[in-house]
């Protein structure tokens, strides 16, 4: 499939419709039908890249800038390789290497490069509502990579696409199981899940458990075999000793104990129930090995799909007519 054909296809797909937005900070931001627009796109874009193609040029010309204040693996590759899929230039800015390190505020740097006419700005940090706040000095698009305890919006999008492609429409029960309580990922996944009325539950030390998270429809367990009986999903939540979740269990050892994804708790959930972890993961502590090696794991589908609904949220918010307002004239 060729770049021709690919556009004649996505504007198809898209119908002349955009996202009702022009940043994505939050799961909030996005509309019901903005959701099915990005996943209908990313079918389109994952086809382009199964049938071996690398190369589009739907982006040619276009600057994309992530810049990370955290370290990142998958996040930061699947950005960079879904901007040069689509022929933009990316460019590549850590913290260790910015004028932040010189005294210069997050929003000045992000200003700078926004000076530079880039057209995407992919922003991690450690700091909760960065991206919300640089969203409001930039023309540039922003893309939340993961803010804090907050969010990690494409995430949770890249996951539940995943989940769409093996259950369809189904409407899940879906766990979560560990440290939801330092989780972006979390964070998103509640938002978006409620979105698509998904039934949800949570099992986890009650030290690890978020405040009033009931209110967003989540069914608190502290029992692993309870909370798994009947679930379609299982997403194990990686204890973030990062952000000192450490110090919230007796120990890791027997947090492990009591909360690691092993075949005889798998066999409790549905029989066809999957597997998912946001990564890293760390083997024979978050999910024995056998587990994480089965055919119901998804670990490693979601970071296939990683590259078309990023590819997919990049060319929306870059073609969206619906421009910012340059707050600085």
């Amino acid at each position: 499939m060729k770049s021709a054909q690919l556009l004649t296809n996505l504007k198809k797909a898209r119908g002349g419709k955009n996202l009702s937005v022009s940043d994505l900070v939050s799961i909030n931001d996005l509309s019901s039908t903005d959701i099915k627009l990005l996943f209908s796109l990313s079918e389109i874009f994952k086809k382009f890249l199964e049938k071996g193609e690398k190369k589009c040029d739907l982006l040619r010309g276009k600057t994309i800038i992530n810049f990370f204040n955290e370290n990142s693996t998958r996040t930061r590759a699947s950005f960079e390789l879904a901007g040069k899929h689509l022929s933009a230039d990316v460019i590549n800015i850590s913290g260790s290497s910015s004028s932040g390190r010189k005294g210069e505020t997050i929003g000045d740097s992000a200003r700078t490069l926004d000076a530079l006419n880039s057209n995407l700005l992919v922003i991690r940090d450690s700091n909760a509502g960065t991206p919300f706040q640089l969203s409001k000095l930039v023309c540039a698009p922003i893309v939340n990579a993961g803010d804090g305890w907050h969010e990690h919006p494409t995430q949770a999008l890249l996951e539940a696409f995943t989940l769409r492609e093996r259950f369809g429409q189904r409407k899940l029960k879906y766990l979560f199981v560990g440290d939801a309580l330092h989780s972006r990922v979390f964070g998103s996944q509640v938002r978006l899940y409620k979105k698509l009325g998904y039934e949800l539950r949570l099992v986890a030390p009650a030290t690890l458990i978020p405040k009033d998270v009931e209110k967003f429809g989540v069914e608190v367990f502290y029992e692993i075999k309870k909370a798994l009986e009947g679930v379609d999903a299982i997403h194990a939540i990686r204890l973030q000793t990062e952000r000192a979740a450490g110090k919230f269990v007796a120990t890791g050892r027997e947090y492990s104990k009591n909360y690691c994804l092993n075949p005889a708790r798998v066999a409790l959930a549905k029989k066809d129930a999957v597997i998912l972890h946001a990564g890293p993961v760390i083997r024979e502590f978050d999910i024995r090995t056998e587990v994480l090696e089965s055919p119901n794991c998804l670990v490693q589908k979601m970071v296939e799909n990683s590259l078309p609904v990023r590819m997919a949220l990049a060319w929306l918010l870059i073609t969206n007519p619906k421009k910012k307002i340059n707050p600085w004239k």
